[in-house]
């Protein structure tokens, strides 16, 4: 190996190390790295990835009226594997710190039955559901941010369409 390759080689090593150290260093706060993980769990539910959803909710989670993460586990899946194309967008999504380790949740998942790419597009070509979501999050003992309570009502997809 001559002097000027080892040198390339050596350039592009640390290169390599600085990017790695500048991308792995993420300096996101707790808000942030909830909010890219509720929108992280709608491009989930697209891809009909009901494993990395569950990931996201703890094996503590209950709703309001006691039901468990399995029954949630179960709702989503039916949502989800009904055979047809669903797209699944976010909307008002808001993340407030209650303390250092808890977080409370809003947002609004859009379910369409559609291959639309934009949101005015769902409505137009598509039958669409929306869901108001309100929800506790945690950090559990591993470093992970969890949804461990939840709520959801009905909400009028056509009032997230207004300009």
């Amino acid at each position: 190996m001559t002097r000027g390759r080892l040198l390339a080689a050596a350039i592009a090593l640390v290169a390599g190390v600085l990017t790695y150290l500048l991308v792995a260093r993420d300096s996101a706060t707790p808000e942030e790295l909830i909010l890219r993980k509720a929108v992280a769990m709608a491009d989930a539910a697209e891809r009909k990835d009901l494993g990395f959803i569950m990931k996201q909710v703890s094996e503590r989670f209950r709703t309001e009226d006691g039901s468990s993460r399995d029954d949630v586990k179960g709702l989503l899946a039916g949502q989800l594997f009904r055979g047809e194309w669903v797209r699944v967008m976010t909307a008002n999504v808001d993340v407030t710190m209650t303390s250092a380790a808890t977080a409370d949740f809003h947002g609004t998942y859009i379910f369409g039955r559609s291959e639309a790419k934009t949101l005015k597009d769902l409505a137009k070509e598509s039958v669409i559901a929306a869901y108001e979501i309100t929800a506790r999050v945690e950090r559990e003992s591993d470093g992970e941010w969890r949804f461990v309570s939840a709520s959801w009502a009905t909400a009028d997809a056509a009032s997230l369409l207004a300009p």
